[in-house]
């Protein structure tokens, strides 16, 4: 034993219990019940372990042996609105479910990216109804109980309550959570994924599932699957993405429609960068706090190329930067704001479009197009938001809405694989109404049901009684037209 280690191994004593016995249970049970493997990476992991051959502009990796840490029912991978839809609904269909996720929260934009709103919950117009039901509304409940939203209209959120909500929703439906952790690429046999190897700080690992379900934003698994996928508008163009961020110290007379026509004044002045016109400014359920989502990052960014990405996030904080100066010099009620964070991700809305069974388009959208295998309702307007130009809506009919297609949930060419969240199979004109977080949780609520539905009846989500998955979701309060 090292001298240093002789205070440590005394404590150990004076518990009852010896040093390798305590080393022994850490290494078996892990965190949170997760494999020892998580905490003792293989040593042909380490890239010591590995032999490295330079081969023209590509470096050849050896074959290595890939612990597996889980093998599952059905592996969400991706914890934004879409993932917590699937994961909840899945793990309340009794199905051994995991979820593993980048950040260390669960919501996505919601949270990490700091949107701090459900867009997407009620169709337009005088009378709105709430079209975001079953696992969607029950956040929105679960939130309302714990003053996390104002009142039952209000789709405004404190991001800190909803990080909490979420958390609990998983236990109680018995998911598996796995933070921190990167998916790396699928495992496929033939044309069937079985599952996928991910990274996090044990290394790298295999998780293996009946069904993969694909809540990741940019649809990381399908691409790496090979599943056909467009790009942005198809012309190298992507829709805006901002920075969004919170303020404190913003006083009682503060009121937020005086921020455009001042705004407008300082565009045209050129004293302050902004970016965008239209100013997006709500109050958190604390007073003096806001969330502001106006830092728009004025060019084009492609958020799968990660030196775009990079730049557009040190871009999006120098715009915060010059908002603030702005509010403090140009709008009542907040000479003193301050900005207490920047998101810890870009907002993105949106990257690839990957391609399944049927491809919603922006007409479909806009006529109300009930579908026969709906799975869930959208009603928000075709949103298209430029780097340059601004913010532009298309409106659907006051109180209509669409249904989104079971088959636009289904991507082509690999089995047991679905797919929930902005991505899904699309134009991208359509895109620009179905990517928000109402549609996403719908669609998620959808996939998890559809895969757990799978498994149970033996046979491909593919080819899932879509009239079975529909009653299946009704029961659990659903709503689908």
């Amino acid at each position: 034993m090292k001298k240093s280690d002789k205070g440590t191994d005394n404590i150990f004593k004076r518990l009852n219990f010896g040093r390798r016995t305590f080393l022994k249970g850490l290494i078996a049970t892990g965190v949170g019940g997760l494999s020892g493997a998580l905490f003792r990476p293989d040593p042909g992991m380490a890239s010591g372990g590995t032999t490295l051959q330079k081969n023209g502009e590509f470096v050849i990796e050896q074959a290595r042996k890939i612990p597996i840490i889980r093998d599952v029912d059905i592996l969400v991978v991706g914890g934004g609105m879409a993932g917590v839809g699937a994961a909840v609904a899945s793990g309340r269909m009794g199905l051994r479910t995991l979820l593993v996720e980048y950040f260390g929260c669960l919501g996505g934009n919601g949270t990490s990216g700091m949107v701090n709103n459900f867009c997407g919950y009620t169709t337009s117009g005088p009378t709105r109804v709430q079209i975001v039901q079953g696992i969607g509304g029950e956040i929105h409940r679960m939130l309302l109980e714990r003053k996390g939203v104002s009142s039952k209209t209000s789709f405004t959120f404190n991001p800190e309550i909803l990080k909490m909500v979420l958390d609990e929703l998983m236990a109680k439906a018995n998911v598996e959570l796995l933070y921190y952790t990167q998916m790396i690429d699928p495992i496929i046999e033939k044309n069937t994924i079985k599952g996928v190897f991910v990274a996090n700080k044990g290394g790298r690992q295999a998780i293996l599932a009946k069904r993969v379900l694909d809540c990741t934003g940019d649809g990381d698994v399908c691409a790496s699957a090979n599943v056909p996928f467009e790009l942005g508008d198809g012309l190298g163009g992507f829709l805006a993405c901002d920075m969004a961020f919170h303020i404190v110290n913003v006083g009682e007379n503060f009121k937020s429609s005086t921020v455009d026509p001042a705004a407008a004044e300082a565009i045209r002045s050129g004293e302050y960068k902004i970016t965008r016109p239209q100013a997006i400014i709500q109050n958190i359920m604390i007073p003096g706090a806001y969330w502001v989502n106006w830092a728009g990052i004025p060019w084009a960014v492609n958020g799968l190329d990660p030196y775009r990405l990079t730049q557009a996030a040190m871009d999006g904080r120098k715009v915060v930067r010059d908002l603030r100066r702005f509010f403090r010099d140009k709008i009542e009620g907040m000479e003193n704001a301050d900005v207490i964070d920047t998101a810890a991700k870009v907002g993105l809305r949106e990257t690839r479009r990957v391609m399944g069974e049927h491809l919603l388009t922006g007409d479909e959208v806009l006529q109300g197009t009930k579908f026969h295998d709906g799975i869930g309702a959208c009603a928000w307007p075709i949103e298209i938001v430029d780097p340059v130009k601004g913010r532009r809506y298309v409106n659907l009919k006051d109180g209509d809405f669409y249904t989104i297609p079971y088959r636009c949930l289904v991507p082509q060419k690999v089995e047991n694989l679905l797919m929930a969240g902005r991505f899904i199979s699309c134009t991208h004109e359509a895109q620009a109404s179905a990517r928000v977080m109402g549609p996403a949780v719908v669609m998620g609520q959808a996939i998890g049901t559809a895969a757990a539905l799978s498994i149970k009846r033996g046979v491909s989500p593919r080819d899932l009684n879509v009239d079975l998955l529909q009653q299946e979701l009704v029961k659990a309060g659903a709503f689908l037209g």
